[in-house]
């Protein structure tokens, strides 16, 4: 008996909408990189059909949606790292991203048979992907002559810090994007999730396409600000695979880390960290069944977690839930002071996904 996701497909679908409510006029660009968060890249597609494009990070994601024929555009956010990868873009509607001369040289260099759509990225302050903002004029005026290249050429940027409750950069990215698109025919795009909610419906002019990601997985960015309505797509839940007796000073587990402080009932809970379940909820975490809440106690293993379930009745085979609607992700990742990205992205492929 192994774990399993639980993948809510309306909750996903009631997310896209919400990302259409904030932003009425823009395009959206749905990313379902890193397998979708963990949520299955391509029945996140299928569920996301009204997505105008779909945004990856790699050229081997792009390939896995034309493999299985999602013919909607695909974005590819790192670009191409070759010529080759470049002539697959052009051949299979797959965006580029291009972000340094390098990329530029190629397209430069070579001669295609298809011409192709590509964003641009500009390095508003990020200071990790995109031209500098002094070049990027320069990098504009080179990609509008280049006859393969359809026009408008898209330009895109990407905020640091959007999410932080005291954000004060965003307006200065902003303000430098603004200044670089002016008087130009371009497709524009800013805005990730906590862009979205926090600044679309301000500054909706200078970002026609929006890149929804986490907030598409039921999870705000933006810790204080409830005004949009996620509904939470993920559940993980594993079975009890084992109950046994435990008396007071007793010892749970790897190392000893846990001693048990009354006589109690222990169960073995069949998921561990080789299915992606942090080693970090040791004694920490919490899952929970029935209207109640058990402690994880004892090191996380491989691929048993303990839980203290005291007298309460659970059969072998119950499922208990990790998180989901009981136990919100994020009050998971604070408690290991991570987020729920890292969380979500890490759940292994021995963990069968089911579509409900």
């Amino acid at each position: 008996m192994n774990g399993r996701i639980l993948i809510n497909k309306n909750n996903l679908l009631n997310n896209f909408l919400e990302v259409k409510k904030f932003s009425p006029n823009a395009k959206i660009m749905s990313v379902i990189k890193s397998d979708a968060y963990g949520h299955g890249i391509i029945e996140a597609a299928k569920i996301l059909k009204e997505s105008d494009a779909y945004a990856v990070a790699t050229i081997k994601e792009a390939k896995l949606l034309k493999e299985n024929k999602i013919n909607t555009e695909i974005v590819c956010l790192q670009g191409f790292s070759n010529t080759e990868e470049y002539i697959y873009c052009a051949k299979n509607n797959i965006r580029p991203v291009i972000h340094n001369f390098f990329q530029l040289d190629i397209i430069k260099n070579t001669q295609i048979k298809n011409s192709i759509k590509i964003w641009i990225k500009v390095d508003t302050g990020m200071n990790r992907l995109g031209f500098n903002e002094s070049f990027t004029n320069e990098v504009l005026n080179t990609c509008s002559v280049i006859k393969e290249i359809q026009k408008p050429l898209g330009l895109m940027t990407h905020l640091a810090n959007a999410d932080e409750d005291a954000d004060n950069f965003s307006s200065v990215q902003i303000s430098r994007f603004k200044k670089i698109c002016e008087d130009r025919d371009l497709e524009l795009s800013i805005f990730n999730s906590a862009g979205i909610i926090k600044y679309s419906n301000h500054f909706n002019k200078y970002s026609n396409w929006v890149r929804p990601g986490l907030m598409l997985y039921g999870v705000n960015p933006c810790k204080n600000l409830n005004k949009i309505k996620l509904k939470p797509v993920m559940s993980l839940i594993a079975p009890i695979i084992s109950i046994k007796d435990c008396k007071k000073g007793q010892s749970i587990g790897y190392g000893q880390s846990y001693i048990v402080k009354k006589d109690t009932r222990i169960a073995a809970v069949g998921i561990g960290y080789g299915d992606g379940l942090s080693r970090q909820l040791s004694n920490i975490g919490k899952v929970y069944f029935e209207n109640n809440y058990y402690n994880i106690v004892g090191r996380i293993s491989m691929d048993i977690t303990m839980i203290d379930i005291d007298d309460c009745e659970i059969e072998i085979g119950s499922n208990v839930e990790i998180w989901g609607p009981n136990i919100n992700i994020e009050s998971v990742s604070n408690s290991i002071n991570t987020i729920p990205y890292e969380l979500m992205c890490n759940l292994g492929n021995r963990l069968d996904k089911e579509y409900v």
